[in-house]
């Protein structure tokens, strides 16, 4: 294990790699410093084969993030802020497409940053503290558009988004923009067992299942068939026969009658 003044990494499972944002004091807002980190972290693992799955946490209890760094921003001129944005909101796309599965366990605030960060995620742990809120709307910017709507539908989304609306886990959970609601006792545990059940498989498939799902918002169903049909025929090649590959379950199940 190994730590960061901003961020903490850490193996806690096999496969399973947990980045921790720790600036408890500012609420996890993300400085560029710790963002640089932690993108250099996604570069790192994005080929290694010991690493099948990520979890994203943040220490302190209040807050996974409240986004960008608001002190560190208030000393950019318009250059920089731009120049900011440049190099910082390309990482929510990194996260998204990632070739590993990514899980974020959210505890309290997950405003701005925070949100777009979380929503980049595949899968999204939450406790009953989640405040969840896109801020950009309030300085007349568009943050989300892409992401919010997969999670909970455009309508949805758009009222979101619109509004500025702040979304509790409640809320959160019944609208599916997180997957599940735990205490907060759990909450590091508990994605870093989804994490460790995602690693227990082939990471092929994971893969495959990543990318068809993401790809398949935009195609017909017939286009969502051929895509999976296509994948797997390009995925038989090298792949096992029918006895190799079911003889593991096969044993497990033939003696029960």
């Amino acid at each position: 294990m190994t730590a960061d003044p901003s961020l903490i990494v850490a193996t806690p499972a096999p496969g399973v790699l947990h980045l921790t944002f720790n600036r408890p004091d500012v609420l996890n807002a993300f400085d560029t410093a710790t963002f640089a980190a932690f993108d250099a972290q996604l570069a790192r693992v994005a080929d290694d084969p010991d690493v099948r799955a990520i979890v994203l946490g943040a220490r302190g209890g209040k807050a996974f993030s409240a986004g960008f760094d608001i002190h560190e921003m208030a000393g950019f001129d318009a250059t920089a802020m731009r120049r900011a944005f440049e190099t910082r909101d390309p990482v929510f796309g990194r996260v998204a497409a990632h070739p590993l599965p990514v899980i974020a366990a959210v505890d309290g605030l997950c405003y701005g940053a925070g949100a777009l960060l979380a929503l980049a995620c595949d899968i999204r742990i939450a406790t009953p503290a989640f405040r969840f809120k896109v801020t950009a709307v309030g300085y007349g910017g568009a943050n989300a558009t892409w992401s919010l709507p997969r999670a909970v539908g455009p309508a949805r989304a758009k009222a979101i988004l619109m509004t500025g609306a702040v979304v509790g886990a409640e809320e959160a959970e019944s609208i599916g923009l997180v997957n599940e609601v735990v205490d907060a006792a759990v909450l590091d545990a508990r994605a870093i067992e989804i994490a460790a059940t995602i690693a227990s498989h082939p990471p092929q498939g994971i893969a495959g299942i990543k990318t068809l799902v993401n790809d398949s918002l935009t195609r017909s169903p017939l286009e969502g068939w051929r895509a999976e049909y296509d994948w797997m025929i390009a995925h038989m090649d090298d792949a096992p026969g029918g006895g190799e590959t079911f003889q593991t379950f096969l044993s497990k199940h033939d003696h029960k009658g």
